[in-house]
């Protein structure tokens, strides 16, 4: 369980992390990026915050819990539309296959975010938490993109105990998380796996005491194998004249 210690620990390394500089966060309505957000709000005046809602169409519906979460911390979240930026790809590129379309969205996400990132002199801070970090329930080069993350040591478990420590509106709490990517889409649907599963069954992992009969855990054990590639630097060979 999270404690308070936890979440001041957090704070002080976003302040040693970020320095002097701006932050930018992108908000989805989630609990995710709402507790990261309340921890950029608790470490730094809210006038070094940028953050952006990038809703598409189906995550317009998304804006009333925004607002909640902007009135609740006092932060200003910024709403830019992201229609303009995808259809060009869609239209390019005919694109129909509902991941793929996804992907593209997250990464032009991660595009403005830099923009604005450059603009300020600032940094982007992440949302990801461990479970979907040991899952790859993330996507390469787009939510998985930024300078700083700070939730990255907490299960999703963990997310929401932080969450109600922080004051997040119980309505984003108690939210089923979704990625967004269709109407009605959610991640436990998707990954076919329950979040208080993936936390079990990672914890059990990252000790070796597991039971690898279990289907569940042998499937787990395979999407952190499979996804690999996406928690390593890019490979490459030693400089040709090996020093």
């Amino acid at each position: 369980m999270v404690s308070r210690a936890d979440l001041d620990k957090i704070q002080r390394f976003l302040q040693d992390s970020v320095g002097e500089h701006p932050v930018v966060v992108g908000v989805s309505g989630g609990i995710d990026s709402a507790v990261v957000l309340a921890l950029c709000a608790a470490a730094f005046d809210t006038s070094r915050i940028h953050a952006f809602f990038l809703p598409d169409r189906n995550s317009a519906g998304d804006i009333k819990y925004v607002r909640e979460l902007s009135n609740a911390l006092g932060v200003k979240i910024q709403e830019i539309s992201l229609e303009s930026f995808v259809d060009p790809f869609i239209s390019a590129f005919k694109v129909s296959d509902i991941r793929l379309l996804g992907n593209i969205k997250s990464r032009l996400r991660m595009i403005i975010l830099y923009y604005h990132a450059n603009l300020h002199n600032g940094l982007v801070i992440g949302t990801t938490n461990r479970t979907e970090y040991m899952t790859g329930y993330f996507t390469k080069f787009g939510d998985g993109a930024c300078d700083i993350e700070p939730i990255l040591n907490l299960y999703k478990h963990d997310v929401r105990d932080a969450a109600r420590m922080l004051g997040i509106p119980l309505s984003i709490i108690e939210r089923k998380p979704s990625a967004g990517l269709y109407p009605g889409q959610t991640d436990e649907d998707e990954l076919g796996l329950t979040y208080d599963f993936l936390d079990m069954g990672l914890r059990q992992i990252s000790t070796g005491k597991y039971d690898s009969s279990d289907a569940g855990i042998a499937r787990l054990i395979g999407m952190v194998k499979e996804t690999s590639h996406k928690r390593e630097l890019p490979k490459s060979l030693p400089p040709a004249d090996g020093s």
